[in-house]
């Protein structure tokens, strides 16, 4: 029996070897597996604040982007706008009727040299004719008229007049339509 005994003996101590290395085992995985959770926490963390500084940084980028792009539009709008109004101003002044014309013109002749030639649109030249004794020259295209003379020339076609008049007054006309 003693054989049996050792054999016991034996085997009892193997087997506390075994619960031994079993429990260190155990200890050095849960160990590991705690700092590789950890570790992973640590990442995930860094991971998600590296994320939320990101997406700031692009809001900050792109919130400014948007506001410069309806800053954009409204102004294109606003210069659609603008210049359809001075369109229209052209157009009306093209289809001025006689009596419009002649008070226009009468105006308009008023101080002008004697001395120089006067060019206007053909349909025009009777009517301009009958207000001033300046000499008439060649037909131009558009309502209004050029005086030359020997030493300059003076532009009242109605389009240099509406343009001159129109960046006098741009920033009276962009505050009556669309306000400061």
């Amino acid at each position: 029996m003693a054989l049996q005994e050792i054999l016991s003996q034996v085997e009892k101590a193997g087997q506390k070897q075994v619960e031994d290395i079993r429990k260190s085992t155990d200890s050095e995985v849960e160990s590991r597996l705690s700092e590789a959770r950890e570790k992973g926490k640590a990442i995930a963390e860094k991971i998600a604040n590296e994320s939320k500084r990101q997406i700031e940084q692009l809001e900050q980028q792109e919130i400014p982007a948007a506001e410069l792009e309806v800053k954009r539009n409204r102004l294109d709008a606003q210069r659609r706008a603008l210049e359809e109004t001075r369109q229209k101003v052209h157009i009306k002044l093209g289809k001025l009727g006689k009596a419009d014309l002649e008070k226009v013109y009468k105006k308009l002749v008023s101080n002008l040299p004697k001395d120089g030639t006067l060019h206007c649109r053909k349909e025009d030249a009777a009517l301009v004719g009958k207000l001033t004794s300046t000499k008439m020259g060649t037909s131009i295209n558009e309502p209004g008229f050029i005086v030359e003379t020997k030493d300059y020339r003076l532009d009242y076609r109605f389009s240099t007049l509406v343009e001159k008049v129109w960046q006098d007054n741009l920033p009276v006309v962009s505050e009556e339509l669309f306000g400061k």
